[in-house]
């Protein structure tokens, strides 16, 4: 379309049709013209609408827009289907309307104006879809009206009001004649129906609106108004003359619905009067609540007292407002007034983001308001129940719950801010400075600050994700995080705690606690930080006592408490001063902490503080006051003594003769000058001659520190050899020893100048001596430094390199060596000068400082030695910071392969090599063997120490270095070999051969892209063998790698020429095929085909070729992009190839012409064949149709036909089957060739399918005969019901599929079988019933009872066939109730087997005791288990009413069991008697003792011998306790030694009377001692028992036992008391315990 046209069907006829208000040429913007464009040009868009949205938006749309989105008016266009938009067609083609206001309104106005009528006046329309559409349309329109019957969709709901749609239909005629259209009146009736129940709904809200316990007063009010309203106005539609008119087609039509809608009509004047009568009283709290409503929540106060006395008023005078629930919705409602008022004046922003002053006293008011609401309502209450007879019976907790609950929230918010101000440090939106806390761990404690901070802030932004239902306290949200926040928060207070304890632990001083509180303070107010905050004002406290005390310690100490160049007295009291600062400046820092509370031991604190301050004042005053009194007016006498004496510890030093006294009184007076105080004039006037003293002490003390630096400064040796001259100097300070005083200022002056003098002198000669020392120290020192070894770390040596210029280094450096030796030699000879006159001692010290030298110089040679093998020790091995730089340079060379070896990688020079090139050191030994030893140069005689060569040759020092340098040559070697294993990723190139792999490689038949590849692959890897690293080092070694890098390169460019040559034979190769091929081809395709087979050989090769064009083709790219890369590695190719490939693309186009012209041929060919095949394939649909029909008519579908006549007719059939879908094959397969489409015949597929089912049930029926003939046959007793019950239910099953399968067809075969098996399966309950293994012959029995009949079920004559001859289906039930006692009855049987199995099995452990053929009972718990097991499953045999048939045999097993419980019982006690008393009838003594009980007890041994004997030779548990008489021989057995025990029992009675200390001891000690009475020894174990504090006796035996002593143990100490009788002396001899 042209666009000029285009715009004007866009602007001038569009827009013209638009009715829009705010329209504007502005208010369209691009994707509104877009869309409009789309219209005009899109034919299948039907319509576009353009609307203004609620934003004053314009919108066009292809659709309708939903309700509530159009603002005022909807033009819509619609045009006819497919008609192109043009300006002459556009009235004609195209429909515009507009639509004011909402559109389902419009719609609902339009269609019952303007169609309904239409529709009721209308005589054309068949009366019944009259009928029908009338009552649709009525139910249509009354969805529209009031939402029919559950429609969510209301055009006047949605504003409120409740319409009563109203037919015309009804109005067209007289109620009389309505009321006989019995049509017309059930749509009367659905339409009265629908008013019932938006009356219903209407009536209802009042209960919804007591339902909503979210509203207040005002909203009650405001329903309560609206109610009126939509009841009067309900009120007055019902009045109107077209609903009575309807009402009265009711009535006369005798409707039972007109009954229900008149009630309703009642209950809504009832509703109206109560709305009115409501509203009347609650108009009297719209205007307090208003009020309420513009309050904050802090002056509610006076309001609420007026509210609940008005809601009083209405609950006493209202008619309907007067019961107790409504009077609890009132203040339920004045609650939720009150709530909301709170919730507006929360700010949970402010809240959660550190608001936290004004937040919490919004929180506060709001709290205080909710519980002066319940005061409020309290006082009320009991006001009206003191003055009023009316009872004030509310249910408090209906609404006051709401308001505990959201005084809760409030108090858990007022939570939250207290928390954020406590752990997060927020004031009032600002966060408090983060505190500092000090020492090294102050970074760690603000970490934990932080931590503590973040972890909060975690759990506050949890907390305020619950958003709005933060306020919603039917919310459960809050409750869940706020526990766990509460959870967070006491573990932050534990963390707090801990961080204080820990901040707290670095506290040294009241200042530093101080502010560590300040800065706590703000936590403090939580109950268990304050607790631990306390303690902390505690601790500091402690610190000030602490100090305090120390004071107080340090008063009372009477060790010197101030520094040495303090005066005594007033240096102790200026130490009490400076402790009197250290508590005052405590004291006013704690006095400055006003927010620490006043507690006792503040008070204790500072009283204690006022009484050590009274104390130091007191105690400066009294060292004053002692210092003035101990002064003397004899000072001036100190100063008659010498000047200079002896030092006491070093006698060859001087030292000052001054009185420290006078220093001591200087220093005091200056101190208590300084503190103030008056000084005495006594002291006054030596004072003033202080400056003169001070001089010339000072000028004594030059002397001193001279003389003493010059004695100082000589070693004893150096002593010896200035012995001379140190004499004259101490002559000449002699007299300043003993004449001259410190009162004879001039003479003093004048001795002090002449001796500084001569000391100078000596010390210069001394300071040559020293400087002579300094040079030969320095010349060692050179000789140590003169390297033997050059290494400057730049230069690199190649083969001997390094040991030429080594060589030549190590000539230079001798002769520097040599130099400082000889000037070594001449500083000494000139100090000799100076010496040279001295006396014999001297000269001695002289050749012992030579010696000295000459040690010096030996050992500067040695550091040079040491320090040459360290620095060629670094040069090959590093050091600790840096690898070694390079030293030698060594070429990787590629040796050429031998018939015998293969290409390998070397170094040049070797390994071996390099080793010998570096070891050094006896070059160095011979270098330096020239020097010779001092005392042969200046005494020219021959020194008897080794010559310095050998000396150091032998040092272990440098034989460690010397190894160094070999181990670190030997690691050096290690990893120049693992760099030469690096280049094995390249030995394929020189390694693998080349013809072998050119051959494998020619067998895989590699792409172009290969080849490329491999080619690139070894010029890649010629460049990467280039671009490895030619020189490189490794340790000290620095690698040449170039001339390995050009034989790996070479051998690369060998590759390249192999992998070429195979190219262009395999392209040349591939050229010729494909030429051959072309020729072949086009020879074959030119030839007509004569037959169909022909005709498909050659449109199969037409098509092969065809379809091997693209292969084909794509491979004669291939061939020139083979030459390409030829001759893009220029390699020469054969001309007649060259000559081939030109003509390659001509010859291919001329083979694509002759598949073309091959074509064209082919196609007239198969025409030919084609009408022949169409004609076959009519045939055949005649043929299949009339074959569907014979097998209908003659098929074996009935089921008196047998099985083997059915399958026989069955095979016929399908006979024919196979030979149509043979001739069908052949058909569609010729037509497939040509392409034509004809799907299977459906009649062959359904013949097919029919077919296989009728197979199938015949099949079914055949095999359910065989099995039916041999179970009718079978014998009862081997009938397998599982096995028959498996089969029937597949049976059934497949006959039922084949049923639902074959829902459509009447086969009675089918019906006929699937009856019978599903009869078969009601039998087979009661075979399997009858076939219970639990069946015995008392059973049949009572089945032949039931049935009348008696029969042998185990006879061959009882079949299937006779069981059902009998009809034992009719007793079905009562078979099944004898096979279920059956049932319970065997599980008796078998746990009587179980139980008779397991005594067979059960036997006593019968053991030998004491190898004298007597025998025990042991181990019983198995027995006593199986019995208990055993008498519990019998105790359930007998509760069970199963068990008559078993009664017998369950008694007898419960008599035998509980005989082996008494009998095993009774053998445990006899034996258990027998054991104790046999053990103590061996003794000889109770024997004689005891004759009578003897002789019992071996009688009872006798039988109890014999007894179990009898058990161990028959053990069984059941056989060996049944044994006749046992039980009453073992209780006979048990009674006499019962009898025994007790006359035991009266001879250890007799025995402790005699010796009454037996009482002490059990029966068992008293019978082991009287056991063994021969036996004194066997008393002992038993002395501490017996006697206290005796341990044991001490016993020997000579004609008598004798007690020698006894062993007495106390507490204290150990005694030992010895006895001795007559004659015998003291042989005791006994280690105490």
């Amino acid at each position: 379309m042209d666009p000029s046209l285009h715009l004007t069907i866009h602007w001038k006829l569009f827009t013209r049709c638009l009715a829009i208000s705010g329209l504007t040429e502005d208010s369209w913007t691009e994707e509104n013209e877009r869309a409009l464009d789309k219209f005009i040009m899109d034919t299948t868009i039907t319509t576009v609408v353009v609307y203004m949205d609620t934003s004053a938006k314009l919108r066009v749309e292809f659709s309708m827009p939903q309700p509530g989105q159009v603002a005022e008016q909807l033009c819509y266009f619609t045009r006819k289907p497919g008609a192109i938009i043009t300006p002459e067609m556009f009235d004609t083609d195209v429909q515009v309307s507009t639509i004011r206001g909402d559109s389902t309104e419009r719609l609902l106005h339009d269609m019952t104006c303007l169609h309904a009528p239409a529709v009721a006046l209308s005589m054309n329309m068949e009366k019944s879809i009259k009928d029908s559409y009338t009552n649709n349309m009525h139910c249509y329109f009354a969805s529209l009206t009031g939402g029919y019957r559950g429609e969510t969709y209301d055009v006047y709901k949605m504003g409120g009001n409740t319409v009563l749609y109203i037919p015309m239909e009804a109005l067209q005629s007289n109620p009389e004649q309505a009321s006989k259209d019995k049509k017309l009146v059930q749509r009367m009736e659905s339409v009265i129906i629908h008013w019932t129940d938006q009356i219903k709904e209407l009536l209802h809200g009042q209960e919804t609106m007591q339902m909503w316990d979210d509203c207040g007063l005002l909203e009650e009010i405001a329903f309560w108004k609206t109610r009126c309203v939509k009841l009067s106005d309900v009120m007055q539609q019902l009045q109107k003359p077209q609903v009575l008119h309807i009402k009265n087609i009711l009535e006369l039509a005798k409707s039972l619905y007109v009954q229900r809608f008149c009630k309703q009509v009642e209950e809504v004047q009832d509703c109206s009067r109560q709305a009115e009568s409501n509203l009347s009283y609650m108009t009297m709290l719209k205007e307090p609540c208003n009020q309420l409503a513009k309050l904050k929540p802090s002056d509610v106060a006076p309001k609420l007292q007026h509210i609940v006395s008005l809601i009083r008023i209405v609950w006493v005078n209202s008619d309907h407002y007067n019961t107790s629930d409504k009077i609890t919705s009132l203040f339920c409602k004045m609650s939720n007034e009150i709530i909301r008022l709170c919730c507006q004046s929360i700010s949970l922003d402010r809240i959660f983001e550190g608001y936290v002053l004004s937040s919490k006293q919004n929180l506060s008011d709001c709290i205080q308001c909710c519980q002066y609401w319940k005061e409020v309502y309290l006082h009320a209450s009991e006001t009206h129940q003191k003055y009023s007879s009316k009872p004030w019976e509310l249910d408090e907790t209906s609404f006051f719950v709401v308001v505990d609950a959201f005084i809760q929230r409030f108090r858990d918010l007022l939570e939250v801010c207290d928390c954020q101000h406590q752990f997060a440090r927020w004031e009032d939106g600002q966060q408090r400075a983060l505190p500092c806390f000090s020492g090294c761990q102050g970074l760690e404690f603000t970490r934990s600050l932080q931590k503590i901070e973040g972890n909060f802030h975690s759990g506050l932004q949890s907390l305020r994700s619950v958003g709005k239902g933060i306020l919603d306290v039917m919310d459960t949200g809050w409750c869940n995080e706020f526990y766990k926040f509460h959870a967070s928060v006491k573990d932050l207070e534990m963390l707090m705690r801990n961080l204080i304890n820990s901040v707290f632990k670095t506290v040294n001083t009241i200042e530093e606690g101080v502010r560590l509180l300040d800065i706590f303070r703000p936590m403090s107010t939580r109950e268990a930080i304050k607790n631990t905050t306390d303690e902390k004002v505690e601790e500091v406290y402690n610190i000030f006592n602490s100090e305090l005390k120390m004071v107080n310690k340090e008063l009372n100490q009477k060790k010197k408490s101030f520094s040495d160049h303090m005066p005594r007295i007033a240096g102790h009291t200026h130490w009490i001063m400076a402790l009197r600062h250290r508590i005052d400046r405590s004291m006013e820092v704690l006095q400055k902490a006003h927010f620490i509370p006043e507690s006792y031991s503040r008070k204790q604190l500072i009283l204690s503080y006022g009484q050590m301050v009274q104390v130091l004042d007191e105690m400066v005053k009294k060292n004053f006051s002692e210092w003035n009194q101990n002064l003397d007016g004899e000072y001036r006498k100190r100063l008659e003594q010498p000047l200079l004496l002896r030092c006491k510890h070093n006698h060859a030093k001087l030292d000052i003769n001054f009185d420290t006294n006078l220093l001591n009184l200087f220093s005091e007076i200056d101190y208590w000058d300084r503190l103030k105080f008056e000084v005495s004039q006594c002291v006054s006037n030596i004072y003033q001659e202080r400056e003169e003293l001070r001089v010339l002490r000072e000028r004594a003390l030059l002397l001193i520190r001279n003389y003493n630096r010059v004695i100082a400064t000589l070693s004893p040796d150096e002593l010896g050899l200035f012995r001379e001259r140190i004499q004259l100097m101490d002559k000449k300070i002699q007299p300043g020893l003993t004449k001259l005083m410190w009162l004879s200022k001039g003479p003093s002056h004048l001795f002090i100048r002449d001796c500084l003098l001569h000391v100078d002198k000596v010390q210069l000669i001394v300071d040559g001596y020293k400087v002579s020392n300094l040079s030969i120290s320095s010349l060692c020192h050179q000789i140590s430094e003169t390297l033997l070894i050059r290494l400057d770390g730049k230069t690199m040596y190649r083969d001997l390199e390094f040991k030429d210029d080594q060589k030549a280094h190590q000539q230079s450096q001798l002769q520097i060596l040599l130099s400082a030796h000889q000037e070594i030699t001449e500083i000494m000879t000139r100090m000799y000068n100076t010496f040279s006159r001295d006396g014999s001692e001297v000269q001695g010290h002289w050749l012992a400082f030579t010696e000295k030298v000459d040690q010096m110089v030996e050992e500067a040679l040695r550091s040079n030695i040491k320090q040459s093998m360290k620095k060629l020790s670094r040069a090959i091995n590093g050091d600790s910071k840096t690898t070694p730089n390079p030293l030698f340079q060594v070429l990787v060379t590629l040796h050429e392969a031998t018939p015998q070896n293969t290409p390998k990688v070397e170094f040049s020079p070797t390994l071996t090599k390099l080793r010998q090139i570096v070891t050094i050191m006896p070059q160095l030994i011979d270098t330096i063997a020239s020097i010779k030893r001092l005392p042969e140069l200046l005494n020219l005689k021959q020194s008897k120490r080794k010559p310095i060569n050998i000396v150091i040759e032998q040092d272990e020092e440098i034989k460690k270095i010397q190894a160094a340098v070999a181990t670190g040559m030997t690691a050096n070697a290690n990893l120049l070999q693992a760099y030469l294993k690096t280049w094995d990723k390249y030995r394929d190139i020189w390694e693998m051969n080349k013809d072998t792999f050119i051959q494998r490689y020619q067998r895989l038949n590699p792409p172009v892209t290969s080849f490329d590849a491999d080619i690139q692959k070894y010029a890649e890897k010629a460049n990467t063998v280039q671009q490895e690293e030619t020189v490189l080092n490794i340790g000290f070694v620095r690698l040449d790698c170039s001339p390995l890098k050009s034989f790996a390169s070479q051998h690369c460019y060998e590759w390249q020429t192999k992998f070429t040559e195979l190219l262009t034979h395999i392209a040349s190769t591939r050229l010729k095929e494909i030429h051959a091929s072309m020729q072949a081809n086009a020879n074959r395709l030119t030839q007509p085909p004569q037959t169909l087979d022909e005709l498909s050989a050659s449109v199969k090769l037409l098509e092969t070729l065809q379809g091997d064009l693209a292969k084909t083709e794509a491979q004669i790219p291939v061939i020139h992009e083979q030459f390409a890369l030829l001759e893009k590695y220029e390699v020469p190719v054969e001309q007649d190839v060259q000559e081939m490939l030109g003509v390659l693309n001509g010859d291919w186009v001329w083979f694509q012409q002759v598949l073309i012209d091959s074509d064209i041929m082919l196609q007239k060919q198969k025409e030919k064949f084609k009408s022949s095949l169409i004609l076959s394939s009519e045939e055949f649909k005649k043929n299949i149709q009339a074959t569907l029909e014979e097998f209908s008519n003659t098929g074996p579908f009935e089921s008196a036909l047998t099985t083997q006549a059915a399958l026989k007719q069955i095979a016929e059939h399908r006979k024919q089957l196979e030979a149509l879908k043979q001739e069908e094959s052949a058909i569609l397969q010729g037509l497939g060739f040509f392409k034509i489409e004809q799907p299977p015949s459906k009649c062959v597929r359904v013949l097919e399918k029919d077919i296989d089912h009728l197979q199938q049930v015949w099949e079914i029926r055949q095999e359910w005969n065989s099995n039916w003939n041999i179970w009718k046959v079978g014998q009862f007793v081997t009938l397998r019901t599982e096995n028959m019950e498996s089969i029937a239910q597949d049976t059934f099953r497949k006959l039922s599929k084949l049923k639902r399968e074959l829902k459509d067809k009447e086969w009675d075969i089918l019906d006929f079988s699937k009856n019978r098996v599903d009869q078969f399966k009601r039998i087979i309950p009661l075979i399997a019933d009858m076939r219970n293994p639990a069946m015995r012959d008392r059973h049949w029995k009572q089945i032949c009872k039931e049935i009348k009949y008696s029969f042998d079920q185990e006879s061959a004559d009882f079949t299937l066939e006779k069981i059902i001859s009998l009809g034992l289906d009719k007793y079905a039930d009562k078979i099944s109730e004898i096979a279920g006692a059956a049932i319970r009855e065997l599980s008796i049987e078998e746990g009587l087997e179980s139980i008779t199995k397991t005594w067979e099995e059960t036997f006593l452990e019968i053991d030998a005791y004491k190898d004298k053929g007597h025998f025990r009972l042991s181990a019983t718990e198995e027995v006593f288990q199986a019995l208990d097991d055993n008498q519990v499953i019998l105790s359930t045999m007998k509760a069970s009413r199963f068990v008559k048939a078993f009664e017998q045999e369950v008694d007898c097993w419960e008599r035998r069991l509980s005989q082996v419980l008494e009998v095993i019982e009774m053998i445990l006690t006899v034996q258990r008697q027998w054991i104790y008393l046999e053990n103590i009838f061996q003794g000889k003594d109770i024997r004689e003792q005891l004759p009578r009980e003897c002789k019992e007890f071996e009688d009872v041994s006798s039988s109890w011998k014999i007894v179990m004997g009898r058990l161990h030779k028959d053990n069984n548990a059941v056989k060996g306790s049944h044994h006749p008489g046992l039980l009453e021989k073992l209780s006979e057995m048990s009674a006499k030694m019962e009898e025994i025990q007790k006359a035991l029992d009266m001879y250890l009675e007799s025995k402790r009377q005699v010796f009454p200390r037996f009482y002490f001891l059990s029966n068992d000690d008293v019978l082991e001692i009287l056991g063994q009475s021969l036996n004194p020894e066997a008393m002992q174990p038993h002395m501490k028992k017996c006697f206290d504090n005796i341990k044991h006796l001490r016993i020997e035996k000579a004609r008598n036992w004798i007690i020698r002593g006894i062993c007495i143990y106390t507490p204290l100490q150990n005694t030992i008391i010895n006895t001795t009788k007559g004659k015998q002396g003291i042989l005791y001899s006994c280690k105490c315990m």
